[in-house]
């Protein structure tokens, strides 16, 4: 059964295949830091509001996804914000994550230079992220 994206759900799910990929164990034990991704608003495609989710990962763990709201996202190591249709380009792997932060099509806040030394690492959780059965919005 497809999940709904930016969903509890869905995070979940999301959470549980990173935590048991081995791989991801192994490309990612020196990733250090939370990750807040910020979807804004685009009430045509169905989402009326800005979603904040708040994801942290240490030595190759990932410890906890959730929702939150604009204050804790924008505490997070990285704070990576975009248009909903990208985000979802990026769930499919129609965008590459790390191409459209350098690209400004999605926008980072944190250091560039870390996330691009540690692409296996974000590359793995998109491919993860990808291989979810996932509903949109406006599918």
């Amino acid at each position: 059964m497809a999940l709904k994206a930016f969903s509890q759900e869905w995070m979940d799910a999301w959470l549980k295949s990173i935590q048991t990929s081995q791989e991801y164990k192994e490309i990612a034990k020196e990733w250090e830091g939370s990750v807040s991704i910020i979807v804004n608003p685009d009430p045509s495609k169905g989402i009326p509001d800005p979603v904040y989710m708040w994801t942290d990962y240490w030595h190759g763990e990932a410890k906890d996804f959730h929702y939150c709201d604009k204050a804790k996202a924008e505490s997070a190591n990285f704070v990576m914000s975009g248009d909903y249709i990208r985000w979802k380009q990026v769930a499919k792997k129609e965008l590459d994550s790390t191409k459209a932060l350098m690209q400004g099509k999605l926008k980072l806040k944190g250091d560039l230079t870390y996330v691009v030394k540690h692409v296996k690492t974000v590359n793995k959780v998109v491919d993860l992220l990808a291989a979810l059965d996932t509903v949109f919005p406006d599918d």
